[in-house]
């Protein structure tokens, strides 16, 4: 009976030990947490591109009677690109944007513009999705990470909002299937950048390391053989600034609020894969604005090593080499309130042309042939770059070099869900909105 006396004290008294320590810790916690800033709201905003394109001359390859057919002229009225954007930033320096995509929405697989087919039930997915650490006070490093571009040429990671052409300069295109594997451009990764400088001269660099799994053969994993893709950019602003403020978004239209030029230099590099030996693409950029002038452009070789099986037997190496780039400038006109830019861009993609080099480009999933495409016209913007309205003429031309009729060679002889076509040209009136 003692010694249940005896159990029972000591019960009590470790229940009431704990107690204490229990009102102890809710008065003193024993870990101080990360701070989360007070101001944090999720900011949200919807981006939209309504487009109407009146298209002609577009041709679709007959594999029966092995020649082009030219399909009617029609006009297309579609949703160009819809975005819905999450973005906020809930700890001090610690930020994330989280952008949902549901485009070409009543896009027309016969029509001459660019992108996938016709979707009478629209699809929606995750387009970027990444944080954003500022390391340092000031913006001399930050990290970025998740799903999103890698830096390198400056037409694949400025928005489609941002650009002052009508449709953005399909180079992009050719440099993101050459990365990562696919038109939209994205992989995971993690970037280190920032700014550095000050008064007239500036600099912003980037360097980044990405998992793309596209540019193997499944394209459903990164294959058997695994390298990492390295991509960077390092640009020297003289004159005004382009940034104030570290970020992976860039502009080509200040409103005539800059003087200044930036001279881009991009680099990048993945190993052996499944599909190549080894992959680099390099080459500069610039932007400049001074006063009402807007201009940009660059240029971007890109090269594959690879190997493949001749008809003898023996193996061949190779190296598969192309190029592609644009050049294009406006120039802001007062307009009341208002401000209208008259725009004018050249584009060119420019691979093999010969049999031989053709297959080699083929076999490392490299575009061949030529492109040329040209884009002039004038942009009405009532409120900055939030909300513009547009009316353009697109010309394309294309060359597919010894491949010849019906081939796919490049981005204006093939069409998603289509197969060999000859891309026609387009007039274009369209809305671009940020809300």
């Amino acid at each position: 009976m003692k010694k249940i006396g005896l159990i029972l004290l000591a019960g009590v008294f470790l229940a009431a030990n704990l107690s204490a320590q229990s009102d102890t810790a809710s008065v003193r916690p024993i870990r101080q947490w990360l701070k989360k800033n007070e101001r944090f709201v999720p900011v949200f905003k919807t981006m939209v591109q309504l487009w109407g394109i009146y298209s002609r001359g577009m041709e679709v390859y007959d594999t029966d009677q092995k020649k082009y057919e030219r399909v009617d002229d029609r006009l297309n009225l579609l949703l160009r690109r819809a975005r819905l954007v999450v973005a906020g930033e809930p700890y001090a320096n610690l930020s994330y944007t989280v952008v949902f995509y549901y485009d070409q929405i009543g896009r027309d697989i016969l029509a001459s513009g660019v992108g996938g087919p016709n979707k009478a039930d629209p699809d929606a997915g995750i387009w970027d999705a990444f944080f954003q650490w500022k390391i340092t006070r000031n913006e001399s490093l930050n990290l970025v990470g998740g799903w999103f571009r890698p830096q390198m040429q400056r037409e694949s990671i400025t928005s489609g909002w941002a650009t002052n052409s009508f449709e953005k300069s399909m180079s992009q295109n050719y440099l993101r299937t050459h990365l990562v594997g696919t038109g939209p451009g994205r992989a995971m990764g993690v970037n280190l950048g920032g700014l550095a400088g000050k008064g007239k001269i500036n600099l912003n660099y980037n360097l980044g390391l990405f998992n793309p799994v596209t540019t193997a053969l499944s394209g459903a994993s990164a294959g058997e053989k695994f390298a990492l893709l390295w991509a960077g950019r390092l640009s020297l602003s003289l004159g005004d600034p382009e940034f104030k403020k570290y970020g992976i978004s860039y502009d080509v239209n200040y409103f005539s609020q800059r003087k200044g030029i930036s001279l881009d230099m991009n680099a990048s590099r993945q190993g052996e894969t499944d599909l190549f030996k080894n992959s680099v693409a390099y080459g500069p950029g610039l932007l400049l604005n001074w006063g009402p002038l807007n201009m940009d452009g660059e240029w971007i070789w890109m090269e594959r090593d690879g190997e493949r099986k001749l008809a003898d037997g023996q193996m061949r190496s190779f190296t598969s080499k192309s190029g592609t780039g644009h050049v294009r400038a406006g120039v802001n006109v007062p307009a009341g309130r208002f401000v209208i830019e008259p725009t004018f861009m050249v584009m060119r993609f420019s691979g093999a042309m010969g049999a031989e080099e053709q297959a080699d480009a083929a076999a490392v999933k490299n575009s061949f042939g030529e492109e040329t495409t040209c884009d002039a016209g004038l942009n009405w913007y009532l409120d900055g770059k939030n909300l513009k309205v547009m009316i353009h003429y697109t010309w394309r031309y294309g060359d597919p070099g010894d491949a010849g009729d019906g081939s796919l060679a490049n981005m204006f002889f093939s069409q998603s869900g289509l197969g060999a076509v000859r891309r026609g040209d387009w007039l274009g009136l369209g809305v671009n909105a940020i809300f």
